[in-house]
């Protein structure tokens, strides 16, 4: 897949980016790149298999999909190894904005755009009797016994509060009960999984996006797609803000490096583009939002969970995620519109 000459000429960079599967990066210089993904387990070889089963059943509904997708060169099922197009100096969304320091309002656009492509373009491909597994953060405050082995003691700290809170337990119930599998779903929606790709080689280039890694791609509610979208601004708002004790908690939204409104804009852009693609009639669409406002306050605990397993005691940070998430599944209509920016309508 690579001209001979770029090997022998030394240009070739190979750079492992392992993580749960064996991922290498070839970067063939001025030549196509490539990264080749293998699963180490049982497990991963499903995973990664079942992701590539994913490009293909979305490789057919046309360039409305396959615009956001990276390109797929194969999968080789004697190898197990998935090889995917890589596009030279792209960066996962975190990166990008974080480099930047702006909340770009056109790659919030292609999100909502894509996600709700993808929710539209499959709807009709739902199993006759879809499972219905849902996150497992719907759950985190009954656990089973595996939780003892599996989690931090900071995250075990972190399910003692949610079960110190009846009301943020009654309301991940409710969410679960109200799980609703209607299309497919990426079910993975992190800033990490959203790559920002240039489209040119100007100091000022202009992006496209990509949505990589569909392993956890299945049948499911797209409110949790969205949500998880929304959940990842407030995140990086919450993990922005300065806590040294000597200020009281009123002061934290101007002492943020990243404040909400300047991320307010990108995400009711998102919403708008969602809308529109997904074709949301108009008096049914204040509710489905409240869903997904309430699915980004569950996310945010996952977030939380998710920060407190690689700590051994839970900071600041992953106290006002807990306190947050419990806010906004408390008052999502609320949240709705002072923390993601987003009007719900008349007289509201």
């Amino acid at each position: 897949m690579l001209p001979p000459h770029t090997v022998v000429d030394g240009t070739v960079v190979v750079r492992d980016a392992s993580s749960r599967n064996c991922i290498f990066v070839v970067d063939g210089g001025d030549t196509s790149s490539f990264v080749l993904k293998q699963g180490t387990s049982p497990e991963g070889v499903a995973a990664v298999a079942h992701e590539a089963a994913v490009y293909q059943l979305l490789g057919q509904r046309g360039d409305r999909m396959t615009n956001y997708l990276p390109t797929v060169w194969e999968y080789d099922t004697i190898g197990q190894v998935l090889i995917l197009g890589k596009v030279s100096g792209d960066r996962d969304l975190r990166a990008h904005q974080v480099r930047t320091g702006r909340f770009s309002r056109a790659l919030a656009t292609s999100i909502g755009d894509a996600l709700g492509a993808l929710h539209r373009e499959t709807a009709d491909s739902v199993p006759a009797t879809p499972e219905r597994p849902t996150p497992w953060v719907l759950s985190v405050h009954q656990p089973n016994l595996s939780i003892f082995r599996d989690a931090s003691s900071a995250a075990l700290e972190l399910i003692r509060i949610v079960q110190s809170a009846p009301e943020l337990g009654d309301r991940l119930d409710a969410l679960r009960r109200g799980w609703e599998p209607s299309c497919l779903i990426h079910h993975d929606v992190k800033w990490d999984n959203l790559i920002a790709c240039p489209t040119d080689s100007r100091p000022r280039a202009r992006f496209r996006l990509k949505i990589i890694d569909w392993e956890a791609a299945q049948f499911g509610d797209p409110r949790w797609d969205l949500g998880s979208v929304f959940s990842h601004y407030l995140s990086l708002w919450l993990f922005s803000i300065p806590i040294t004790g000597r200020d009281p908690p009123e002061r934290f939204p101007e002492l943020a490096r990243f404040p909400l409104g300047r991320m307010q804009p990108a995400m009711a852009d998102c919403w708008s583009a969602y809308r529109k693609r997904a074709d949301l009639d108009r008096p049914g669409s204040a509710r489905w939002l409240s869903a997904a406002v309430s699915y980004a306050g569950a996310r945010l605990v996952q977030t939380a969970f998710e920060a407190a397993q690689v700590t051994t005691h839970l900071d600041s940070s992953i106290v006002l995620h807990l306190q947050l998430a419990s806010n906004i599944l408390g008052r999502p209509r609320e949240a709705a519109v002072h923390l993601l920016g987003i009007p719900m309508g008349p007289g509201r």
